[in-house]
């Protein structure tokens, strides 16, 4: 090789490297080292294999030219790019039949006539995780050293391109898989309401910042799940959500659920212990029934947020702390604050941003789609078939006042799905203060609707029966002797009892 045409290899390479820096699609990186290596060494084919260590093997995944491989597979060590991968040592071979590695099978599989090859392998940090082929140069020498040499050179650059595409892209498919269950986890707070759609877009908009947003609403309506839809919506959802009830302990307990404490800072404190606020570092904290924190938590609640540090309980050392508090309560602040039940201070710096989730009442429009969320969510669960709603039960559903929110909600869904007999979910499937609130007539009815009360009341106590014994049935494993003796009647009574109510 001349001077001349290794100053224009050397130059073509370096542009070359320059276009692999910038590229991180995994197609556009191989395609890119295909055509190179083709034009490099003015070869008619060339192909690529990454090493599969699970299986331990060689997957043919990407070729240019006519060796056309597809998704061709051998075993590491087969072949000569097989002796090459495991090797780490390139191969220069300017006539295949006379090499006992050649593997012909290849080329039966493409319909290509390899005669000659040039073969190293591709390395990233040190490790081969692969090899690259050149086939059938047009040289009248053939492949030389040099070309070895420089296929060498070729594959440090080539095999850390690829490398890093393959991680951008099992990145940016864990990223997409995240979101995927992010939404579908989230799903249910999501709706067509008005009210909710104004309450996720401030929630969108504010997830990327570091805000103190306080969350109010009826118990039931979500808070907790729009905390960590707002946590998994900012930069910090790689690092931890941590939720804490403000009621689930007593204040000193809390104080050292939350600040942490240290060596014999009171009677069993045999260890020093570290709080939300110090473990949470990085994350997001959120505060649930935030409106009954003891006055001494929300003291120290406030130094917290205002100088981002705390002391653990019996501690003097100052600790700083970087996490986002989301904060929520059922209770109306306004009126503790008039009371002195909670701080004025702290409240101001709590409601920076304030959401009032709607209760399920106020969102009827939501209640279908929520509807058959869970039914989907639970029948998976349950790995029961994707069951259905009947209309007469979606309209009671709909009509439904749900006092207990989205969470009644879900727990109907949930005990349709476990109790329901058929792959359709019913009237008769849903709780009884459902069917007892939706089939009871309004005070301005007429005579004539008035009437019918009695046919309401049957329905209903028919359902009641249905379900108190199907729960029976399955505490006794199906059997009908032992549910009657449970139930308290004979068997032939249970049976014309079953029969009536279409449980067999």
């Amino acid at each position: 090789m001349t001077l001349q045409e290794s100053q224009l290899r050397l130059e073509k390479l370096i542009e070359i490297n320059h276009l692999l820096m910038g590229t991180v699609d995994p197609k556009a990186v191989l395609k890119l080292i295909l055509e190179s290596a083709k034009q490099l060494f003015s070869a008619e084919a060339c192909s690529i294999a990454l090493i599969d260590k699970t299986h331990h093997q060689l997957n043919f995944a990407f070729s240019s030219g006519g060796a056309d491989v597809g998704e061709f597979k051998m075993a590491l060590g087969q072949g000569i790019i097989g002796s090459v991968a495991s090797t780490g040592k390139g191969i220069v071979c300017n006539d295949v039949s006379t090499d006992p590695r050649f593997f012909k099978e290849v080329d039966q599989e493409t319909g290509f006539n390899t005669q000659s090859l040039l073969c190293v392998p591709l390395k990233h940090s040190g490790e081969t995780i692969g090899a690259i082929e050149v086939l059938n140069t047009n040289h009248p020498a053939g492949f030389t050293e040099d070309d070895l040499k420089f296929l060498n050179t070729f594959g440090g650059p080539a095999g850390a391109a690829i490398e890093r595409a393959l991680i951008f892209s099992s990145t940016e498919n864990a990223k997409n898989a995240l979101e995927e269950v992010v939404q579908n986890h989230f799903r249910f707070i999501i709706g067509q309401s008005k009210t909710m759609t104004q309450v996720m877009d401030i929630a969108r908009r504010v997830a990327p910042m570091k805000t103190t947003v306080l969350l109010l609403g009826e118990s039931g309506t979500g808070k907790e799940v729009m905390a960590r839809a707002i946590h998994q919506w900012s930069p910090r959802s790689a690092n931890p959500f941590i939720a804490v009830n403000c009621v689930a302990l007593t204040s000193e307990l809390m104080e050292s659920e939350l600040f942490g404490h240290e060596k014999g800072a009171f009677t069993g404190a045999f260890a020093q212990k570290k709080g939300k606020f110090e473990l949470g570092q990085g994350g997001t904290i959120f505060l649930d029934e935030i409106g009954d924190l003891s006055a001494s938590l929300q003291t120290r609640l406030l130094r917290v947020l205002q100088e981002r540090e705390f002391q653990r309980v019996g501690g003097s050392k100052n600790i700083q702390t970087d996490v986002r508090i989301l904060a929520a309560t059922n209770r109306d602040l306004k009126l503790a604050l008039e009371k002195g039940d909670f701080r004025k201070d702290l409240y101001y710096r709590l409601n920076v941003v304030s959401m009032t989730l709607p209760p399920l009442r106020e969102r009827q429009e939501d209640i279908a789609g929520l509807a058959a969320y869970f039914v989907k969510k639970h029948c998976l669960e349950v790995k029961r078939a994707i069951m259905t709603i009947h209309p007469k039960a979606l309209a009671f559903l709909e009509n439904y006042t749900w006092p207990g929110n989205v969470r009644e909600l879900q727990n109907a869904i949930e005990r349709a799905v476990v109790l329901a007999p058929e792959p359709i979910i019913t009237e008769n499937d849903l709780p009884l203060e459902i069917c007892e609130h939706c089939q009871t007539p309004p005070n301005n009815v007429s005579e004539t609707e008035k009437e019918e009360v009695p046919q309401y009341m049957a329905e209903a106590v028919d359902h009641f029966k249905r379900t108190y014994i199907r729960k029976t049935l399955e505490k006794t494993g199906g059997n009908q002797s032992e549910t009657a003796k449970t139930l308290g009647m004979r068997s032939s009574n249970l049976s014309r009892i079953m029969k009536q109510l279409g449980l067999r």
